[in-house]
């Protein structure tokens, strides 16, 4: 095994004979292998590096060779430092005599610190020959003072001799109190290993802890669990969630669980459970209902074209009940092979630092910094979607100067945001915005001020006052504008848009989002309008047709826009997790009920979305995503 290379938790469920090296790879990392200095063909430096890259390699008999040139050519600590170095190598090749004599060589010209090191590897010598007890002796050598890193390598040392010594309990009792000097969660989840390498070594089952310590007991009942499952690895999930239970405090109870049944699950490729995780008692649970049937429509859709072949089973948490922490907790526990959810982003940001190793297609999305797994995905019907779709429309259409009316909210400054990144970004330049309250129904000081007929007003109100004449006069709005960007949503957008064309403003093309579009029935108030919205709202296509007369038929609640997006949502949410789960993450340019779909470099699932225009109080579509 290579320094600084981790057990895997295959190798943790099928422990062969203990091996004590994979336990010091954090010594390894402490002790570090000398400083570089400037690359040399002939430098000891450069000699160092070159022994450094063939170890990293796996060529470690020629890494042996250039440590015994620089041994030979070196003085004192140097000299130490490189039979230290060369030892390690040479313990992986199982050479633990000559290891052991360049060890007790090096100890002639040591430092304290470099003396430290000799003990240490000494002992980790003594446990792999099957001296355990020889080893607690060897540590007894090592020189104080002591640092922290050398008190937590020694404890290493201590914990995995009492293991093979059989002494179950001081071993974890070692090992317990070693964590409570680790302040990373990756050491901490290394000790957690360490300690169920040790149980699974174990033939035979310990007793409980004399002391009743709760933590010791809950590791000497994983033993049990652990020697179960040599002889009944099928069981190892249900008995692994009964431990759980009972030990909700334990410090294994979380990311160790998870990574052990990770380990087990991952013997099978076959997409056996989907766990589906939405607020169904929450304030959204209507969203949440539209998408939970979406999804069912797709697998009952799925299951009849495969001809009954997909055994793929689904299972529903709500996370207004259960907690998000919680309800994606326990998808994992129990079996579940991908996970969809949770919907709201604030559900997204509690579970995203506590994911396990389940594949994840989250419904919504946060910034791509915070998101640093590999395994989720994240897909939403983001607004910001709709408003770079706007900006790239009018683009192509030959308007490079916008003015914005946007809601005074999180949501209005977001669309806003994009709009003008996407905008700018093609060429085109945000004037001007202004924004309104959501309980207003007078836009026409927002309107008045962002097309200057104020300004014009004013004028013509100090010219009636130096002429002292009454004139005759219409008011002008500015003329160096070709588009209108609005953030409103359809009750806002039924007062905004007509005073718009009141103010002048008729002939301007103006631009909305899907927000506007909530019902089937007329809205001649929105006449004129273009918004984009998703394929299953506004395309006729034959599959399009298909389902929404089984939405008719089956859910008739669905059929209004804002419930028939979430609905197509969920449709095309299943539809990805074949694709997700067998990695194929070229996936770009996908027709979907929700939009032209890639997948981006932060796993981010972008929408390419049509347009229409109200017409005689009828949305009409009049193009298609643009690339």
């Amino acid at each position: 095994m290579l320094p600084g290379e981790k057990l895997n938790v295959q190798d943790l469920l099928i422990m062969k004979p203990f091996k004590i090296t994979i336990l010091l790879t954090i010594l390894a990392v402490m002790v570090g292998c000398g400083s570089q200095g400037p690359i040399s063909s002939l430098s000891p430096d450069a000699l160092e590096e070159r022994a450094q890259q063939l170890v990293l390699s796996g060529n470690l008999d020629q890494a042996v060779q250039i440590y015994t040139q620089l041994i030979n050519s070196s003085n004192d600590s140097a000299r130490s430092r490189f039979l230290i170095d060369g030892s390690r190598v040479l313990i992986q090749l199982q050479n633990y005599t000559l290891a052991s004599r360049w060890l007790n060589r090096a100890r002639t010209t040591s430092s304290v610190k470099q003396e430290q090191q000799v003990f240490l590897l000494l002992a980790e010598i003594d446990i792999l020959v099957d001296s355990p007890t020889a080893a607690l002796e060897t540590l007894k050598n090592i020189p104080q003072p002591y640092t922290d890193e050398i008190i937590a390598a020694i404890q290493i040392v201590r914990g995995s001799a009492f293991f093979k010594m059989g002494r179950v309990e001081e071993a974890i009792s070692t090992l317990v109190q070693r964590e409570l000097s680790l302040k990373e969660n990756s050491q901490i989840l290394d000790n957690h290993r360490i300690i169920w390498a040790g149980l699974m070594e174990q033939e035979q089952e310990a007793m409980l802890s004399t002391a009743e310590n709760s933590i010791i007991d809950g590791w000497l009942k994983l033993q049990s669990i652990a020697l179960a499952s040599k002889t009944n690895p099928l069981g190892l999930r249900t008995n692994l969630l009964e431990w759980r239970e009972s030990h909700l405090d334990h410090p294994a109870a979380q990311i160790l669980i998870l990574d052990l049944l990770m380990a087990s699950q991952s013997m099978h490729k076959n997409l056996g459970q989907i766990a589906i995780l939405l607020p169904f008692s929450g304030a959204q649970q209507a969203i949440a209902r539209a998408i939970r049937d979406g999804f069912m429509a797709a697998h009952f859709n799925h299951s009849l074209l495969a001809a009954e072949e997909n055994k793929t089973t689904l299972k529903f948490y709500d996370t207004s009940l259960m907690g998000p922490e919680e309800a994606y907790f326990r998808a994992q526990i129990d079996g579940a092979d991908f996970i969809v959810g949770p919907l709201l982003k604030p559900e997204l940001q509690e579970i995203i630092n506590n994911t396990g190793f389940v594949p994840t297609l989250a419904l919504n999305s946060i910034e791509s910094e915070q998101l640093t797994a590999s395994h989720i995905y994240q897909f939403a019907l983001a607004p910001e979607d709709e408003a770079r779709e706007v900006a790239r429309h009018a683009i192509s259409n030959g308007s490079l100067k916008a003015v914005a009316i946007i809601q005074n909210s999180d949501w209005g400054l977001r669309l806003l945001s994009s709009f003008r990144e996407e905008f700018e970004s093609l060429g085109g330049e945000l004037i001007q915005f202004r924004g309104y309250d959501l309980d207003t129904q007078d836009f026409s000081n927002s309107i008045t001020t962002l097309l200057n007929i104020s300004g014009s007003n004013q004028r013509h109100q100090r010219l009636v006052a130096n002429l002292a004449l009454p004139l005759g006069f219409e008011p002008r709005r500015r003329q160096d504008i070709d588009m209108i960007f609005v953030a409103a949503d359809a009750s806002a957008g039924r007062l905004l848009f007509p005073q718009l064309r009141f103010h002048y403003a008729g002939n301007i093309p103006t631009y909305a989002t899907s927000a506007i579009h909530e019902s089937v029935l007329n809205e001649p108030d929105l006449n004129g309008v273009v918004f984009p919205d998703t394929p299953w709202v506004l395309l006729e296509s034959k599959e399009n047709l298909e389902l929404k007369q089984s939405l008719e038929t089956y859910w008739p609640q669905r059929r209004s826009p804002p419930w028939a997006r979430f609905y197509g949502f969920g449709f095309d949410a299943y539809r990805l997790v074949p694709l997700l789960y067998e990695e194929k993450i070229e996936l770009s340019s996908i027709d979907t009920l929700s939009g032209t779909l890639s997948l981006d470099q932060n796993r981010r699932i972008s929408r390419g979305l049509p347009l229409a225009q109200f017409r005689n109080g009828r949305p009409f579509s009049i193009n298609s995503p643009t690339p």
